[in-house]
């Protein structure tokens, strides 16, 4: 099953890397239906993948010439990092809490459907825009986000992308690229977090060897493609991936649910 997780990999940061989501929001539910691992190798895998490809995916991004304001970055990043290990911390209260791994999951893709129809709606708002100046909100914005993308295990970029375009008044493009950065930050201390709690001896490390790889191919396949790529076709990308992302999370709910 390794190459199916290579290209299922593989095809998640590459679409990860064009419209922000960092691929964890297509790994987790496909990882999921496949069911070949439990939900805490599952997150690792998918945190694993999600770092290998911001970092692929970033410097190719800044080499082509996409700018990036540091101090911005930095400050919403260490929100993020905070905010990464609240939502773990949660994601394990709950595991301990339900007698059972299905329920975590079900209240994972219930709220994961949520914010993907919160992210369309948002970014088709085109009259929500602010420019927030005041630096001390940044971390607070990190917060929220980072606990969102680690306790989702989703990376966190359907709801990161339009929040900087309203919050920011970035373009869509922009927007993509701190969204990965701060994906990058979060889910590095997650799997930090991940090693001091459960001991990185629990998870199947074997299958890094397919996964690591593929997230480093999608992460450069991916921006070059949003390079050449305008701003409204990234936008146009980034809703067409949630509906399609809604569909298979819907599938999972009703998979979890036992309905099917």
């Amino acid at each position: 099953m390794g190459i199916v997780y290579f290209f299922v990999v593989l095809v998640s940061c590459m679409i990860g890397a064009v419209v922000g989501l960092g691929g964890g929001v297509i790994i987790r539910p496909v990882f999921d239906i496949l069911a070949i691992h439990n939900m805490l190798n599952i997150a690792f895998f998918s945190s694993a993948a999600i770092v290998t490809m911001s970092i692929s995916s970033t410097l190719k991004k800044v080499k082509d010439g996409t700018k990036i304001e540091p101090r911005t970055a930095i400050l919403i990043s260490c929100g993020a990092i905070l905010g990464g290990t609240f939502g773990n911390l949660f994601l394990e209260f709950l595991l301990d809490f339900f007698e059972t791994q299905t329920s975590v999951q079900l209240i994972q893709t219930i709220s994961t459907i949520f914010f993907l129809l919160l992210a369309i709606y948002l970014t088709q708002k085109g009259n929500l825009r602010y420019n927030v100046k005041h630096m001390a909100l940044y971390p607070i914005i990190g917060v929220f986000l980072g606990t969102l993308a680690v306790f989702l295990g989703i990376g966190g970029g359907p709801i990161n992308v339009p929040l900087f375009v309203i919050l920011f008044n970035l373009s869509v493009k922009a927007a993509t690229a701190y969204s990965i950065v701060v994906i990058f930050f979060s889910h590095s201390f997650r799997l930090i977090t991940m090693g001091f709690t459960t001991g990185f001896a629990y998870f199947d490390v074997g299958y890094l060897v397919f996964i690591l790889p593929a997230a480093i191919l999608g992460g450069i396949l991916g921006s070059m493609i949003s390079k050449n790529l305008s701003d409204n076709m990234v936008k146009k990308a980034f809703l067409l991936t949630m509906l399609v992302l809604i569909g298979v999370n819907i599938y999972n709910g009703l998979m979890f649910g036992g309905i099917i």
